[in-house]
């Protein structure tokens, strides 16, 4: 048997509250941020687009998350995306 058994996922009811959400989110959108205006181009900190995604699902799923950070989460994805294709951007603007 597995010593690393994955957690159960928390049904709607026990989910945490969305004021939890708001420092993880703070977090994440200022290493994804930070680190694309020092570099336009590669992992966040050595990590890569899957590790932040995972994070990001992570906090979704875990989450009662209010529309705001509902918003922030889709824009945060869009910017790991981006970041993950920087040249599909520069071929449809020519």
């Amino acid at each position: 048997m597995s010593a690393l058994k994955k957690a159960p996922s928390p049904s709607p009811g026990n989910l945490l509250p969305a004021s939890l959400a708001d420092r993880q989110l703070d977090h994440i959108e200022r290493m994804v941020r930070s680190v694309a205006r020092a570099n336009p181009v590669g992992p966040v900190h050595g990590m890569g687009q899957e590790y932040w995604e995972s994070r990001i699902r992570a906090l979704v799923k875990e989450n009662n998350l209010v529309a705001v950070q509902q918003h922030r989460v889709q824009r945060l994805l869009k910017d790991l995306s981006k970041r993950a294709r920087p040249n599909a951007l520069k071929k449809t603007a020519a």
